[in-house]
């Protein structure tokens, strides 16, 4: 539409005045001896009225051009600052993170060895409730200096087969969850187009990956859970699915929020971080991630990894 408006309008300037030339050209070509009665020769005058007229599109023209700069240079720096101030609260939210860690660290050591030596010969559950609940900060404080680590954390790339790794996964999640043996299937699709390897950072695709996997077997005690590998479109997609108990329509918006867990998930242990590392992660290479549910059906966590990086 701009395009079109800029060609009218440099039309609009051109046509008066070469119109109005060749009129004047051809006129003194033939001799025309009319003179204005303003004692300015007619070609002069013919001439004179192309270029008055010419003058109102081309500054027009010249206004509109001058504008779109403007509103160009305009949103190029509100991209600019926007971006700055994105990368600024990452910054901040990273030392925050760290300060965190330094702070708690000593103190929940602390306790947790008190907690421990006053267990001995004391027969009530009080010091090993102390205890447990201690260690569950001491895991929330490690997964926040983890995800504070990996929003600078480098990238290390290697050429990485995804169907190698999601079988490593799930051979994991089934040593470490032995009830989910049997539950957990893989299918790949091939035809037409295979997922090729890619070069990703192994240890953290593979902590994204177990992260879903996890959840999926702490969050359906029985069902099936599918894994599913395919390509579309251009990425990769990841998708983790099962029958388990869902996530409430009301909290699906915030559970990659930090420290986020669905009220029908507190009788399962976990720091609410782990969605926020797969979110993390993704990003840095480029992809993301996301996920449906419905309460008592299940869900499904789709991790998209783009064939050609981004970054």
């Amino acid at each position: 539409m701009k395009r079109a408006t800029d060609v009218t309008l440099g039309v609009l300037t051109a046509v008066p005045i070469v119109t109005c030339a060749a009129v004047a050209g051809t006129m003194l070509l033939t001799g025309d001896p009319r003179i204005l009665a303003i004692d300015l020769a007619l070609p002069a005058g013919v001439a004179i009225v192309g270029v008055a007229v010419s003058v109102l599109p081309l500054s027009a023209l010249l206004a509109r051009r001058v504008r779109a700069r403007a509103t160009a240079r305009l949103a190029e720096s509100h991209a600019a600052a926007a971006q700055a101030a994105a990368s600024q609260a990452r910054a901040d939210h990273r030392r925050f993170l760290a300060r965190l860690d330094h702070e708690l660290k000593n103190p929940l050591t602390a306790i947790r060895a008190t907690a421990v030596a006053a267990q001995e010969g004391d027969e009530s559950d009080a010091w090993r409730t102390v205890d447990v609940q201690a260690t569950k900060l001491s895991t929330l404080v490690r997964d926040l200096r983890k995800l504070a680590e990996l929003e600078s954390r480098p990238l290390e790339t290697e050429t990485v087969v995804l169907e190698d790794l999601l079988n490593e996964a799930i051979e994991a999640l089934v040593d470490q969850q032995p009830a989910a043996r049997g539950r957990v299937t893989l299918s790949v699709t091939r035809v037409p187009w295979a997922v090729p390897p890619l070069p990703l950072d192994l240890d953290l695709i593979s902590l994204a990956v177990d992260n879903v996997l996890s959840n999926a077997a702490k969050y359906s005690a029985r069902g099936p859970i599918e894994v599913r590998l395919r390509e579309h479109e251009g990425w990769a997609l990841i998708e983790v699915a099962d029958a388990g108990r869902g996530i409430p329509a009301a909290e699906l918006p915030i559970v990659f929020d930090e420290l986020a867990r669905a009220q029908n998930a507190r009788d399962v242990s976990g720091s609410g971080i782990g969605l926020s590392l797969v979110t993390t992660v993704m990003r840095l290479h480029g992809g993301d991630v996301s996920i449906r549910s419905a309460e008592g059906a299940g869900s499904l966590v789709t991790l998209r990894l783009p064939l050609h990086r981004i970054r």
